[in-house]
Order: C-alpha cells, then sequence, then structure tokens
C-alpha cells in the first residue's frame, strides 16, 4: 500500500495528479486524445493495485478520489 507514516501520495498527490491529467486529456483535440489515454490506463492500473476503495468517500467524486 502507499499508505504509510509520512506519505500523503494517496491522500494529495495521487489523485490531484490524476485529476491534472484527466484535464490535460479533454483540454486536448478529440484525436489526440487516445494516446494519453493509453498511457494514463498505465498509470491508473498501478494506482489501483496500490490502493483500495475508501467507503465513506462521497460517491460523487471521481474514483481516483475516492482510493486510499
Amino acid at each position: 500500500m502507499l499508505q504509510g507514516e509520512n506519505n500523503d501520495l494517496v491522500q494529495f498527490v495521487g489523485p490531484v495528479a490524476r485529476e491534472a491529467l484527466e484535464q490535460a486529456v479533454c483540454a486536448l483535440p478529440r484525436h489526440q486524445r487516445a494516446p494519453l489515454r493509453r498511457q494514463i490506463a498505465k498509470l491508473d492500473l498501478l494506482f489501483v493495485d496500490k490502493t483500495m476503495n475508501n467507503p465513506l468517500a462521497h460517491p460523487s467524486q471521481h474514483w481516483w478520489f475516492r482510493r486510499c
């Protein structure tokens, strides 16, 4: 797990960075999004593998904000 003493990756860096990636994808023209989405999908798998679902997170948040 990524959680641990003095490790804020899950709560702060991970979700904020993932949100920035999502905004970058949305800012691209449609025909240029797919290559970046493929790369992000690989990173998403790593993030999901190293975190757990937070059942207390609000369901309206993006999935990356609902991990701990």
